[in-house]
């Protein structure tokens, strides 16, 4: 169950953190254009409206949130699953690793 649990928080990771390069390619860093204007320029402008730069910041900052969040379950889970993970040991080799 674990495991299916830590596959899926590893996609939904790679989701946020393509919307999170996107959204931050979108907005405009200057007057110059910079990434925004190669990826469409005016186009956040059409879509948003006014608006635009607020909903960027936010869509930003509730991105880079649920990613660090998202991030900190898939270690937890991980610690739980090498915590719950015992390491068996074959009598036969480490009779014969002391014999020797």
């Amino acid at each position: 169950m674990s495991t299916l649990l830590i596959s899926l928080l590893t996609l939904f990771l790679l989701l946020i953190s393509a919307f999170v390069i996107l959204i931050v390619l979108m907005q405009k860093t200057s007057q110059s254009g910079g990434m925004g204007a190669a990826l469409g320029g005016g186009a956040a402008e059409s879509a948003f409206g006014s608006d635009t730069n607020n909903i960027l910041t936010k869509g930003t900052v509730y991105g880079i949130i649920a990613f660090f969040l998202v991030a900190l379950g898939l270690y937890l889970l991980y610690q739980a699953q090498s915590a719950s993970v015992t390491p068996e040991v074959d009598m036969n080799t480490l009779i014969s690793s002391q014999q020797e």
